[in-house]
């Protein structure tokens, strides 16, 4: 075999090589304790004006809000997956049934406000127990963080 056919040869097994471990770490499993913790506070944020609007009986932008809350919250199954904490992704999947049970609530006609406040207490209620077990507050800051020792 020629030179040119051996560094062909070579191109092709390293290119397959390549190929396998790029499959084996998935390029698009990039997701970080950083963006998990900056999807929480979106989701923190876009929740506590879905309870602002609640507050003030304004209840179509409650639920629009409510919208961008759970997505951002719902992305963050792929941080508890991919940290192996199965509890936490079956408090995440509580939460979020909590909030579509919101949703439902805001959707009647007309809005029973006894409704909504239980149905909130039981998403605040879904949120501290994967906190309780998962997240710290920073005592100076007072921004949530991934508790130590809790990952890994």
């Amino acid at each position: 075999m020629n030179l040119a056919g051996r560094l062909l040869g070579t191109l092709i097994i390293a290119t397959g090589v390549s190929s396998i471990a790029a499959a084996q770490k998935n390029p698009y499993r990039t997701y970080t304790e950083e963006k998990f913790v900056q999807n929480m506070q979106s989701a923190s944020r876009n929740y506590g004006a879905v309870a602002s609007f609640i507050g003030k009986s304004d209840y179509e932008p409650a639920k629009a809000q409510l919208t961008r809350a759970r997505e951002q919250l719902a992305i963050t199954v792929q941080y508890w997956r991919d940290v192996n904490k199965p509890d936490a992704v079956t408090m995440l999947r509580e939460a979020l049934k909590r909030m579509d049970d919101l949703d439902a609530a805001l959707s009647k006609t007309p809005v029973d406000p006894a409704a909504l406040r239980d149905v909130s207490t039981r998403i605040n209620t879904a949120c501290e127990a994967c906190h309780r077990v998962y997240r710290e507050q920073d005592p100076a800051t007072k921004a949530y963080r991934v508790k130590s020792g809790s990952i890994r």
